[in-house]
């Protein structure tokens, strides 16, 4: 993310974290944590914050970041589809880059971060599909044949950016993205769209009368 982005992802995550508008002691879970950044981000705005994976190689990649003192955020291996937490238990809940990765079982994930938070709110940082069709056409370029040409380049196998590649073409674009949070029941959604819209930070609440 940090190489695809040319490094503006950390700007994309502290406008995620000061959306969030975190009280000191917040719990704030982190679905599909990957290595840890949006956590320890989370954390440093002042949350207690627990960061999950299904890839039990990227926990250990973000527990060692903790131990070398990134911070204090604890991590488990977890599936996002179903969550091992109990029913309210989070302030708010944190993803980047992830709800590409998991479009078949979108809607279950989502449900399931509904359940684990307490009435408050929920971000998301999302690859988004620009509307403008010049954006659009410069977007694909860069991300379908300058990223996996540098990718290989500096790595020796272009074959996770190939897979970036195709999991932002995929991607809805912010207007379905936000209907869909709100068919799965969140309030109050909103979207931001962030470098020329081929990025957009999502949010939504936990409505106060919420059962499940």
């Amino acid at each position: 993310n940090r190489f695809a982005s040319l490094g503006m992802d950390e700007g994309w995550r502290r406008a995620a974290i000061r959306r969030l508008e975190l009280s000191h002691g917040d719990r704030v879970l982190d679905i599909a944590t990957g290595t840890g950044d949006l956590a320890f981000a989370a954390e440093r705005a002042g949350a207690t914050v627990l960061g999950c994976d299904f890839a039990p190689e990227m926990i250990f990649r973000a527990a060692a970041k903790a131990r070398a003192g990134a911070g204090a955020s604890r991590f488990q291996v977890a599936s996002a589809e179903h969550l091992p937490y109990p029913s309210a238990a989070f302030d708010g809940a944190v993803s980047a880059f992830a709800m590409r990765n998991v479009k078949p079982i979108l809607d279950p994930v989502l449900a399931e971060a509904l359940r684990v938070l307490r009435p408050g709110g929920r971000l998301i940082l999302e690859f988004s599909e620009p509307p403008l069709a010049p954006v659009r056409g410069g977007h694909a370029i860069y991300t379908r044949r300058l990223v996996p040409l540098i990718g290989r380049l500096l790595t020796g196998d272009g074959a996770p950016f190939e897979y970036l590649n195709r999991s932002i073409q995929e991607c809805e674009r912010a207007d379905a993205f936000a209907a869909r949070l709100t068919r799965v029941g969140f309030e109050g959604v909103g979207y931001r769209r962030l470098a020329f819209s081929t990025v957009a930070l999502h949010w939504g609440d936990r409505p106060a009368a919420a059962s499940r």
